[in-house]
């Protein structure tokens, strides 16, 4: 790619942080590079802590922030006078930089003291000049001073959640990926992550179950300078809460757990030069997962959550009705924190979708579901029970709903497990009950759906 005036302004650029480093060189002697309190980043010190802390930076003396420093150097003038002959960068010079929706007054020379000053200084741990240094974080600068393009990504923050895959691609150019460590910092100061713990006013501690979120990119046109009317429909967002809410019923329905999602945000991508400065966030209300039952999106499952987040989108499938309010009690009951509410949840799915649906003879509606889930799912290789003990565990289920609406005392005496075996604890038949209707429904789904209908979903989303 070529570059206009780029030897001119590097031939301007060069004798000045010659100088600038030989100044530094002889008033200072070597330069202090340690770690920096930092009070406006979260920076990754493990796996869930961030701190308040830049790991590596120039502890720059007291007069080179000051606005203006670089300016005192006769060579500045060249520099400056190189960067206004250009038709791209020279409007760029000390105005306001970013896209059509979001802008930033930019001090040229911190600029350049920030992305070739400093960059030169930690690299050679010294303020010495080196030629070879010096070309190649120069050239970095003009490149990203110059992007007439910048990548922005938004990003919405799931709580409750992690995979064992690096990321899962859906239509649209959707990405559900971990959150770089850049993302991680704007959605701690967004309070879009938890805080599990604190250590002091500049340590956090984040669960891993919190790092996770949905992304899409997309490019963006620099903007420098005032605009006197920025266009409705200009850089929208938010974007992602529609596909959001598809892929985290997809992910309950075929996974489990209780991931939800949090606060959108934007912020341009981390390894391109910072036009765009910090994030945006739609500072929504939302609740809470239950870490200790988070969703867990394994690589056999990748396949399942992409055909089940399409088919959510079908009209015919939208038109259920039963179906409908089967899958929402479902999502309700992964939220729900109390095991009495997330069974009655349960039990209304399985009225919608066994009663509903079956036409079954049966004396009450306990016997209709108990009779409409043995029959669907007798052989589903995921429930890995037979249609007796199927029956016999939703039986026992629906009396249990009965008792907990009624509030009858000690009701949870006689319960079990999918398996047979007798159990006290109404976490784990739940547990079981929630694994029946999350199969249950999935196999709705599937039989709504033809590979036709699938892929005019994939290309209309």
């Amino acid at each position: 790619m070529t570059n206009p005036g780029f030897d001119e302004r590097a031939a301007a650029a060069e004798p000045l942080v010659r100088a600038v480093l030989g100044k530094l060189a002889s008033e200072v002697g070597t330069p202090r590079i340690d770690r920096l309190p930092d009070s406006q980043h979260w920076w990754r010190y493990g796996q869930e802590s961030f701190v308040g802390l830049r790991p590596r930076a120039w502890l720059m003396p007291p007069d080179v922030p000051i606005v203006g420093w670089l300016d005192r150097f006769p060579e500045m003038g060249a520099v400056r006078a190189s960067y206004a002959a250009d038709p791209v960068r020279g409007p760029r010079v000390d105005a306001l930089l970013g896209t059509i929706a979001s802008r930033t007054a930019r001090n040229f020379d911190w600029l350049l003291i920030q992305h070739v000053i400093e960059p030169m200084v930690l690299s050679t741990g010294s303020y010495e000049f080196r030629e070879d240094v010096f070309w190649r974080v120069y050239a970095q600068f003009e490149l990203g001073f110059g992007a007439t393009t910048v990548t922005m990504v938004e990003f919405l923050p799931l709580n409750g959640f992690e995979s064992a895959m690096p990321c899962l691609e859906l239509p649209e150019g959707l990405v559900l990926q971990p959150m770089s460590d850049a993302q991680m910092d704007h959605a701690i100061s967004a309070l879009a992550v938890p805080r599990v713990a604190a250590s002091g006013v500049n340590g956090v501690q984040v669960s891993r179950l919190d790092q996770w979120a949905l992304t899409r990119s997309r490019v963006v046109e620099v903007v420098a300078g005032h605009v006197d009317v920025v266009p409705p429909d200009a850089d929208q967002f938010p974007t992602l809460r529609e596909p959001a809410s598809l892929l985290i019923t997809a992910l309950r329905i075929v996974c489990g757990g209780s991931a939800i999602t949090t606060r959108q945000m934007y912020a341009q991508a981390d390894d391109e030069f910072p036009i765009v400065l910090g994030a945006r966030a739609a500072l929504t209300s939302f609740g809470a997962a239950d870490n200790a039952r988070p969703t867990h999106l394994m690589p056999q499952d990748a396949d399942a959550v992409r055909i089940v987040y399409l088919a959510l989108g079908l009209h015919t499938v939208q038109q259920d009705r039963s179906l409908q309010v089967a899958i929402r009690r479902l999502v309700a009951a992964g939220t729900r924190n109390d095991d009495g509410d997330r069974l009655i949840d349960l039990s209304i799915a399985a009225e919608a979708l066994f009663i509903q649906r079956g036409n079954l003879a049966g004396a009450s509606k306990g016997d209709k579901i108990a009779a409409g889930a043995a029959q669907m799912l007798g052989n589903d290789p995921q429930v890995t029970a037979d249609p007796t003990e199927i029956s016999d565990f939703m039986a026992e289920i629906y009396r249990a709903r009965s008792a907990e609406i009624h509030g009858d005392g000690q009701p949870y005496g006689r319960l079990r497990r999918l398996s047979g075996v007798p159990t006290e604890s109404l976490a784990l038949a739940v547990a079981d009950a929630e694994l029946v209707m999350r199969r249950a429904v999935h196999l709705v789904l599937q039989n709504h759906v033809t590979a036709r209908e699938l892929a005019l979903a994939a290309q209309t989303r």
